[in-house]
């Protein structure tokens, strides 16, 4: 059983290649149960109450509703403070606790100045909030991979849902019940992980009694990311080695290497040169039902936010004096480390860029808000025209490629792929 940690989506989580393989090696030998907590995902996504107590009510909701009378609790991250209220209040219930980079006290996770600044952030930009959290998260990880996790969070939340819930993950203090915990525990943390560091895996091991900590490599925060096979060897088990390519997976296939795009489809393998409307299907096709802002496809969904349509200024004031709090705070911290820590200081610097261009695109010249309402115009007939020349050409090589993306593909102000029937693309 895996309390629901941080936003999720069980349908696009399970699309992810490397999540599948973690889990599937678990189902290989347990009954695995997981879920998307109020508020995200497949879940309701109204949600009036953010504290612990309502996360374990949550999770004793989803045990009992199953009639399952003994379980294994896995922990992740912020699924490890209702996992240890639970495994003090029912031992009759929970048979092992597993924790992987948990903590005790959200309120020991960095400064305070720096979580109000993340939240600040998450609120005001989600794309730019979704994208910091991937760089604590998932350091180091490919342009793809973190493209995706980006586009996972912002699909599975909204902003002031993931602000909320951020603010929550500060907010518990769960020492006491750590200290009741009866059942076996097993701590796995990994040395190097940015977002909780290796201490609070210590502290949760010296808490519990009896527990036995197991020290990983890597700075990954997520289990299935990076050597997850380390992860599952301190569970015992081991991955399929049988487990298929995930080419062999896909049913159909548009992929980008260099300037030249592999396309499979129906049986059939194409090739076609690189080209912008290219980059729009492939985006398109990975996620089916999502609907895509034609800005969001113009400038590249791995930049940032959709844009609002309408004249709307791009960023309204509160926005605004966020962003100027968030670039002052980053400055205050860069001249508190000076020549010290220049890993921190690069990190620092890298988000204040980010933070400097958004401020840019907001704003015209002599400083006024930028409106959108002809981007966005201008946007859909770019998008659109693009596409359209994409699936011509595409029809020239593969005809019944060229139907099947004509009759699924739906262009506008938004963009969408809703094929008949299910289609699993490698993209």
């Amino acid at each position: 059983m895996f309390p629901a940690w941080w936003v999720s989506h069980v349908e696009r989580d399970f699309a992810n290649p490397a999540f599948h393989a973690f889990f599937s090696a678990l189902a290989r030998h347990f009954t695995v149960v997981r879920y998307d907590r109020a508020g995200v995902g497949l879940s309701d996504r109204e949600r009036s109450d953010f504290t612990l107590e309502y996360e374990v009510a949550d999770l004793e909701a989803v045990i009992d509703g199953l009639g399952l009378e003994r379980v294994t609790l896995l922990g992740i991250s912020s699924g490890v403070p209702p996992a240890i209220v639970l495994a003090a209040r029912r031992p009759s219930l929970v048979e092992r606790l597993i924790v992987f980079g948990g903590y005790l006290r959200g309120a020991a996770i960095g400064r305070p100045e720096v979580q109000q600044a993340l939240v600040a952030l998450v609120r005001a930009s989600w794309g730019l909030g979704s994208k910091a959290l991937g760089d604590v998260f998932l350091p180091g990880a490919s342009p793809e991979v973190a493209r995706r996790f980006v586009e996972d969070q912002r699909a599975s939340a909204t902003a002031e849902m993931s602000a909320r819930l951020l603010e929550m993950t500060y907010g518990p203090d769960v020492r006491e019940a750590a200290a009741a915990v009866r059942a076996p525990t097993l701590v796995l943390h990994r040395r190097d992980d940015r977002a909780i560091g290796f201490d609070h895996g210590r502290q949760v091991a010296a808490a519990i009694t009896g527990a036995e900590l197991v020290a990983l490599e890597g700075p990954e925060h997520l289990p299935w990311m990076g050597d997850a096979a380390a992860v599952l060897a301190a569970l015992g088990i081991a991955p399929d080695a049988r487990r298929r390519d995930t080419t062999e997976e896909a049913d159909a296939e548009l992929r980008r290497d260099g300037d030249v795009w592999t396309v499979r489809f129906s049986g059939r393998t194409v090739h076609a040169k690189q080209a912008l409307g290219l980059r729009d299907l492939a985006t398109l096709v990975a996620y089916p039902g999502r609907r895509f802002d034609a800005m969001e496809l113009l400038v590249g969904p791995s930049r940032g936010p959709a844009p609002l349509s309408g004249a709307d200024p791009v960023l309204d004031e509160t926005a605004r004096k966020q962003f100027r709090a968030r670039l002052a705070a980053i400055e205050a911290s860069l001249a508190e480390l000076g020549n010290a820590n220049t890993v921190q200081a690069a990190r620092l610097e890298q988000e204040r860029q980010a933070v400097l261009r958004e401020l840019k695109s907001a704003t015209g010249l002599g400083g006024r808000r930028r409106a959108l309402g002809g981007d966005a115009e201008r946007a859909r007939k770019a998008v659109a025209g693009r596409i359209r020349e994409s699936i011509a050409r595409l029809g020239a090589l593969h005809p019944e490629l060229g139907k099947h993306l004509t009759s699924s593909i739906k262009t506008g102000s938004t963009c969408v792929y809703a094929p008949a029937a299910p289609l699993r693309w490698r993209t």
